[in-house]
């Protein structure tokens, strides 16, 4: 069965506190609950060779970039390194649970 949803946690240097994202292939959408550090809260991703990258919704500001993260081969604890142009800075991604 292809995965339908993860969780994943972010974190950037600088920051006490990681991000927990929601990452949805049903909807093509991702939330992230609270006020965090990574600017909007949802949004909408796109999946290309180099990694998983979140957008705004309105899909003009790249909001987190998760190099090498594949949706459909993620698994529960693998990680990686992560980008945030519309914040910036950088960090990593860690999958927390799929579903």
């Amino acid at each position: 069965m292809a995965t339908q949803s993860f969780s994943m946690n972010l974190t950037k240097k600088g920051q006490t506190e990681p991000e927990l994202v929601y990452v949805n292939r049903l909807n093509n959408k991702w939330k992230s609950p609270g006020e965090g550090w990574l600017g909007p809260q949802a949004g909408v991703w796109t999946e290309a060779e180099d990694g998983l990258h979140l957008m705004d919704p309105t899909r003009k500001d790249e909001v987190a970039f998760c190099k090498s993260l594949d949706f459909e081969k993620c698994f529960t604890l693998e990680h990686g390194d992560a980008k945030y142009p519309l914040s910036g800075g950088a960090g990593l991604w860690q999958v927390l649970g799929v579903f």
